[in-house]
């Protein structure tokens, strides 16, 4: 793999990590921040990089597909997080 691919597959994880992190804390503004931040990285990089029209039918999907992989990280980590304050709550002392 070039650097390229390895490196924006290593900006989607870290990404994906803190979407994840705000799921877990509820930080519901923070998430639109970063969802925002995102697209737009993910819309640069389209135009930019690869020379294509914003409103080609694959950059919409490259678009819908951050959008989705955004929500599934937020609920992960929104389910992490309530398990683990259920499992403090639930504490024997």
């Amino acid at each position: 793999m070039s650097l390229t691919i390895t490196s924006m597959i290593a900006l989607l994880a870290v990404w994906m990590l803190a979407i994840g992190w705000t799921g877990y804390h509820k930080r519901f503004a923070r998430f639109a921040a970063l969802v925002l931040v995102g697209l737009g990285v993910n819309m640069l990089w389209i135009t930019a990089g690869l020379k294509a029209h914003p409103l080609d039918p694959n950059a919409l999907l490259a678009e819908a597909s951050l959008l989705l992989y955004a929500v599934f990280a937020f609920g992960i980590g929104w389910l992490a997080g309530r398990l683990a304050r259920q499992l403090q709550a639930s504490r024997v002392e």
